[in-house]
């Protein structure tokens, strides 16, 4: 006895096509709402004026006969593990030590750079000092204390 032929074989076999139409629609969807939403999305960032130039003629062109001028003023706060200094040039003005909580005195800070705004009212620049272990909300609270009365901010690393 012969065996029955399968209906497999005697299929007819359709091209199958690939429907990618709801695909397309959903990333048009997307990348449009990411478009639209990424003109709202505004970067944080902290506006700082460095300060210009010295247009001082240098040391080595003065003539040998003219008297030095007297030092200025030059506000440099340096910001370590364990405390904050505040120095004019060398001269040291004030130590600011971490309290038993582990955070500075910010306001002993911005108490002694208002009285020194008050003392040198012309002076615009300072320079902040610190080690790059220093968290970053630490460096930004300090340069908002500076900024106050001294906006021509530059930054170096100790």
């Amino acid at each position: 006895m012969l065996r029955r032929p399968s209906f497999r074989k005697h299929r007819v076999h359709e091209d199958k096509e690939l429907q990618l139409t709801a695909l397309v629609d959903i990333m048009v969807t997307l990348i449009s709402f990411m478009l639209v939403t990424a003109v709202f999305v505004k970067m944080a960032s902290l506006d700082l004026n460095l300060p210009e130039e010295s247009k001082k003629t240098p040391v080595s062109t003065q003539k040998k006969h003219s008297t030095p001028s007297p030092p200025g003023f030059r506000l440099v706060i340096s910001i370590s593990e364990d405390q904050i200094d505040v120095f004019n040039d060398r001269t040291s003005l004030g130590v600011f030590r971490k309290d038993e909580k582990g955070s500075y005195n910010f306001t002993e800070l911005t108490s002694i750079l208002r009285q020194l705004k008050k003392d040198y009212p012309e002076e615009k620049s300072a320079t902040i000092l610190s080690n790059s272990s220093i968290h970053y909300n630490i460096l930004v609270s300090t340069i908002d204390a500076v900024r106050e009365g001294f906006p021509d901010i530059s930054m170096d690393e100790l």
